[in-house]
């Protein structure tokens, strides 16, 4: 039997992680439901599907971190999610690099941005 499990993630912003997941295509809710298997729920600060794909969850922790939570049994048959996850990944990296700058925390740099 499938439930939800818990996952620990390196985000540390959830805005930013939102804009990530949209900029990769994901629906994107807010402060809403994870649901599991039969009875199976958990409350989540940012919900993301892409097309007929099993939702994904995240929740901020007191402590800053930010899990993720899923149906682990589940999603894991569906073709592409690692990739798709890692594309996310990638992309909150870069648009943590461009906030960086922008808000100067890095002093001056130079950005180069390259597609592969």
């Amino acid at each position: 039997m499938s439930h939800l499990s818990i996952l620990p993630t390196v985000f540390t912003d959830l805005e930013r992680l939102v804009r990530a997941l949209r900029d990769e295509g994901l629906s994107v809710e807010r402060t809403t439901e994870l649901q599991g298997f039969a009875d199976d729920s958990r409350t989540v600060d940012v919900l993301a599907v892409h097309g007929d794909a099993m939702p994904l969850g995240w929740t901020q922790r007191e402590d800053g971190t930010i899990v993720m939570h899923g149906d682990i049994q589940r999603i894991s048959r569906q073709p592409g999610l690692e990739q798709r996850l890692q594309r996310v990944t990638r992309r909150y990296a870069l648009l943590h690099a461009m906030d960086q700058v922008r808000f100067g925390a890095m002093g001056s740099a130079d950005l180069i941005l390259q597609s592969h």
